[in-house]
């Protein structure tokens, strides 16, 4: 399944992590299934730990509390992940970290 946010697709929700593989990406925790309410916005080179130490630094699990969704950035360099972002929060009109 596909989430569009802006100009980006992304992979889920997911309700666990069997599916995430460990690559560099965006990742969006969020309250429920289909309209998005970001939790967590945020950029990493390794999807799948970076989530799982979100998900504790919150005490969330997912499929009880939250949902994830993702997008793999394969080729993105750091500072083009953190302008996606970027473009993510001011969709969302939240405050870039």
């Amino acid at each position: 399944m596909a989430i569009q946010i802006g100009r980006f697709s992304f992979r889920g929700p997911f309700a666990n992590m069997d599916e995430i593989k460990n690559r560099p990406g965006l990742f969006i925790i969020h309250r429920n299934e289909k309209d998005i309410i970001p939790i967590v916005i945020h950029e990493t080179p390794l999807l799948n730990a970076s989530i799982s130490e979100e998900l504790q630094k919150k005490e969330l699990q997912l499929g009880k509390d939250c949902y994830v969704s993702v997008y793999n950035t394969f080729c993105a360099l750091q500072l083009d992940r953190e302008e996606m972002i970027k473009e993510i929060h001011d969709l969302f009109h939240l405050e870039s970290k």
